[in-house]
Order: structure tokens, then sequence, then C-alpha cells
């Protein structure tokens, strides 16, 4: 019987998974810490904090009697209040709306269930962002200036009459700094025409461009479709520019950032239930573990980044209106704050029930989506 010589695992290969794992627990930790501080706050009582599922691992019992515990699989955790309303049965249900007295979820005010509700994807956004400021106040980043240096024969920026030398000024509305701002959009963006405004010697001029799919490699060897217009960006290091930013402007452009990451994940996902999008950009576990992996590979600022984007992207995620994601819980209770109408435990619970499904059956779509050839 042949055994495993762990001593062929590398030191450098330890170091990258610890890395990875521990990328994603913190993220887990940052969601799960929102939803117990605000809870907390609100004067609600959490009997567990778990990161991860599965066969506990250690524990903790502080002197408010909630289990700090951490568990086998890290992909996942929760915080537990003290009756929750879906732990509650029919019976109990107007009770527990009205008595204010203890610190029971289901007692609580509907504000403060959404508020505690709200803070865990609103604790990854906030730490995403935090990320990304400290990132762009400490290193700035480089930027190349929009100036077309060629253009491809028989692109969509050749048709629309486009020269070398011509420079971009607004994007749909908005100013553009940088080439990287033209390539993020056009690529999410195939076949939808695009409005520019370009100067060339000195005068300005307007041009719709629509980008044309096209092949191309992810950079983590999987392929995927994305639109292009044809322009060919400057290499010369006179064409790049470094930007710096103070704390104020650092916060400022790392919203900009995120913002545009929400705006962006949610145009493909609009695209994707219409069955426009690319199904090839879509990352399941499996590949977001392998970019994570991949991108250890350039260091612990690469990896940071990352994180923030992942944090960002579980944030925007349990936004969305499904139960039993923070969204759909959300729902509920706008729905019983705005026109008193609470949702009654027994819709709740089919409601959960199909959400659940929903998500499991597009969990299992994401990862099959990784084996099958684009």
């Amino acid at each position: 019987m042949e055994i495993f010589d762990f001593s062929l695992i590398s030191h450098d290969i330890i170091i990258r998974f610890l890395s990875v794992v521990s990328s994603l627990m913190i993220i887990i930790f940052v969601h799960e810490i929102g939803h117990y501080l605000i809870g907390r706050w609100c004067g609600i009582s959490a009997s567990v904090f778990s990161i991860g599922f599965g066969p506990e691992l250690y524990h903790y019992i502080d002197k408010r009697s909630t289990r700090w515990r951490i568990a086998m699989i890290p992909f996942g955790g929760f915080v537990k209040f003290a009756d929750d309303l879906n732990t509650i049965d029919s019976s109990q249900e107007k009770t527990c709306l009205h008595d204010r007295t203890f610190d029971h979820f289901a007692a609580a005010s509907v504000w403060k269930r959404f508020a505690t509700v709200f803070a865990g994807p609103f604790f990854n956004i906030l730490f995403a962002v935090s990320i990304l400021a400290v990132l762009f106040f400490s290193f700035g980043r480089t930027i190349t200036v929009p100036v077309i240096t060629g253009i491809v024969p028989d692109s969509p920026a050749a048709r629309a009459g486009l020269y070398p030398g011509d420079k971009f000024l607004i994007m749909q509305g908005t100013s553009v700094t940088s080439f990287d701002e033209i390539s993020r959009y056009v690529m999410i963006h195939a076949d939808e025409p695009v409005h520019f405004t370009i100067e060339r010697d000195r005068h300005l001029f307007e041009v719709t461009i629509t980008p044309k799919i096209e092949q191309t490699d992810d950079g983590f060897s999987n392929t995927i479709r994305v639109g292009r217009i044809g322009i060919i960006v400057s290499n010369d290091a006179k064409d790049k520019r470094k930007v710096s930013y103070n704390a104020i402007e650092a916060i400022g452009q790392s919203i900009k950032e995120s913002r545009y990451i929400f705006q962006q994940t949610w145009s493909f996902l609009n695209k994707f239930m219409h069955g426009k999008g690319d199904r090839c950009q879509l990352s399941g576990p499996v590949r977001s573990v392998q970019i994570a992996w991949k991108v250890s590979d350039f260091g612990f600022l690469a990896l940071l980044q990352l994180t923030a984007f992942f944090s960002l992207s579980i944030g925007f995620f349990n936004l969305l209106p499904i139960p039993p994601l923070d969204g759909g819980h959300l729902i509920f209770y706008l729905a019983e704050g705005t026109v008193g109408f609470f949702v009654p435990l027994r819709i709740q619970k089919i409601l959960f029930r199909a959400g659940l499904i929903l998500i499991l059956l597009f969990m299992i779509f994401t990862i099959l989506n990784n084996y099958i050839p684009c």
C-alpha cells in the first residue's frame, strides 16, 4: 500500500492554502459580526456565533451565554439569535411580536430586526471599502492615459471613424481618466451601444460604438466572451501616470470603485436572468477558490484586493431579495414596517424552502458550469 509523503508539500503551498482559507474566514467573520454587533446594540441576545459548519473544533462561552464556535467546514457561518422567528411556531407568533420586554429577535421592533439583518451585508461592503481605501491611500494607482495608440482594422472603433491620437473624455455620461475604465465597461456590454465624447485636435465630437463579442482567456485558463471595440493601448511608460490620493480622496475612490463593481455585477446578473449573459463569466465556489489560489501567486496585496472583491460580492449576493438570503428577510421587514403587513410564518417557511431550492440549483449550475466547455 502506497503512503502519501506529506513532506512533499512545500512550505509555500501551505502558506498559500492558509492565506486563502484565512481570507475566506475573515469575510465570513465580518459578515456575521455585523449581524451580532448591531443585534447586541438593538438589545437582542445571541445564543450562538459560528464560523463554519459541521463538527465543532473549538468553542468558548462568554459572560452573555453566547457560544462562540469554530466548525470544521469553513465555507459559511451564522449567528443564532434568541427566539428567531424561524424557530418559533405559529401559536407564539402574535405574542412574540407584541411582547417588547424580552431580548429576543422576534420581540424586537421591525426596524431593529431590519437593522440587524442588513448589518451583515453592510459590514461586508464597509470592509471592502476600507481595504480599497487603505490600498489607494498607501499605493495610489497607475493609469494609462485614454489616448488611442492604434486601431484594429475593421473593428467597431475603425467603423466609427476613430484614429490614433483621439482621446476619450466621457463614456456614457461619466468622465474617463484611464483606459481601464473603458475596457472594463465595454467587456460586459457587448452588442450594446456605448456613447463616447472624443477629443481630436482640440475639437470635441460625439460617437456611439457597439462592442463586438470576442473570445479570450480570463487569465485563469478560462475561456470567456467579452465585448471589444478594437482600440490598441500604449504600453509606453510615457503614457502611464501614477495617481496618489490623500485620505479623503482614497475613501472617495474606494466608494466609486465599489459602486462600479456593484453596478457591473447587477448588469451581468440582469443580462444572465434574461438569457443574454455569458455563463462562462459566472464563477461558482470551485472557480472562486481556483481564482483565489492563483491570485495568491502574486502576493499578499493581490490577495487582499481579491478579498475586498469577494467581500463586496458576498454583500451584494446576500442583499438579493430571495429568501432565505438576508435580502429576502429585509423584504418581509419592509412590508411589515411600511404597511403593517406581517407575512404569516407558514408563508415565510414556504418561501424560504422555495428560495433555498433556487439557491441550491443555482450553486449546482455554477459548479457544473466549470466543467462545461464555453
